[in-house]
C-alpha cells in the first residue's frame, strides 16, 4: 500500500511526466497495484439514455469478455455505481460480496457472482471533471479491504489528477484528416463498439481472427489510442463512427 501522508507532489509529478496516453495509462496500472488493486477503468459519465458502457470507457484493462457481457446485459441503465455518482460528488466504495455493509444494491446476485469470477470483488468509483466541467468516474476493483478514509481521500486525489492529466493530452491528441480509418478499420472498430469479439467480428466480415486484430491495431495507431475501448471512443469523437 502507498504511505498516508500529505505530501501529494509525488503523485503531481508523476501525473506531469506524463506526455502521452501510454505514459498515463503505465502509470494507471502502477497506481492501481499501488494501491492493492487489479483493474481500473475511466470512463465519462454516463447521463440516464446512455446504453453502453464501451463507448463511455477511454481507458481501462477490464478483460474484454466482461465488458461485453455487461453491454450485452444492458446493465449500465439501472447501474446502481454510476446511478449514485450522477448524484452525489463522493466516492462510492462497493462490495460483490454477501454480507458485506457495502453490497451493491440493484443487481442481482447472478450478476454479483459474475463479477466476482474475474475478481472483481471490492472496489470504489471516485467522481472526476476536468476543467471544462465534464464529468467522469474512475474505477479500481479487485479484492481487498474496503480503503478507510485517508486513504480514500488519498485515492480520490490522485483519481482526479490522472482525469485531469488525460483530458488535457486527448484534447491534444486529435487524429489528423489525413489519419483517416480505412473501410475495414471502421467496420472493425463499429462492431468492437457494439460489443464484438475479433472472432466474432471475423464470422461476420468473413475474415481471418488474425486480420481482424491487424485491422483493429491499425486503427488504434492512427487514431493514438491506448487500447480498443480508447479507440472506439476517439473513433466516435472524431465522427468516424456515425
Amino acid at each position: 500500500m502507498p504511505v498516508l501522508d500529505d505530501n501529494k507532489n509525488s503523485y503531481r509529478e508523476r501525473v506531469s511526466l506524463c506526455t502521452t496516453t501510454y505514459d498515463l495509462l503505465r502509470l494507471i496500472r502502477e497506481v492501481t497495484t499501488e494501491f492493492g488493486y487489479r483493474y481500473f477503468s475511466i470512463a465519462r459519465l454516463p447521463s440516464s439514455k446512455d446504453e453502453r458502457l464501451a463507448s463511455l470507457t477511454v481507458l481501462t484493462n477490464w478483460p474484454e469478455e466482461l465488458l461485453r457481457r455487461y453491454d450485452e446485459m444492458g446493465l449500465l441503465k439501472d447501474s446502481p455505481i454510476y446511478g449514485a455518482l450522477r448524484t452525489t460528488t463522493r466516492p462510492l466504495i462497493w462490495s460483490n460480496r454477501a454480507g458485506s455493509r457495502h453490497l451493491l444494491r440493484g443487481h442481482g446476485r447472478e450478476v454479483q457472482d459474475m463479477f466476482c469470477s474475474f475478481g472483481m470483488v471490492e472496489g470504489v468509483h471516485i467522481s472526476v471533471q476536468e476543467p471544462g466541467g465534464k464529468r467522469g468516474a474512475v474505477g479500481l476493483s479487485g479484492d481487498r479491504p474496503p480503503p478507510g478514509e485517508a486513504e480514500l481521500a488519498e485515492l480520490s486525489y490522485v483519481a482526479n489528477l490522472i482525469y485531469e492529466r488525460f483530458s488535457e493530452l486527448d484534447k491534444g491528441n486529435k487524429p489528423q484528416k489525413m489519419q483517416k480509418l480505412s473501410q475495414r478499420e471502421g467496420e472493425c472498430l463499429m462492431w468492437t463498439a457494439s460489443g464484438k469479439t475479433s472472432a466474432e467480428i471475423a464470422i461476420i466480415l468473413k475474415l481471418s481472427e488474425h486480420t481482424v486484430n491487424h485491422y483493429l491495431t491499425a486503427a488504434c495507431q492512427k487514431l493514438g489510442a491506448t487500447n480498443r475501448a480508447h479507440a472506439v471512443y476517439k473513433a466516435m469523437r472524431a465522427g468516424y463512427l456515425d
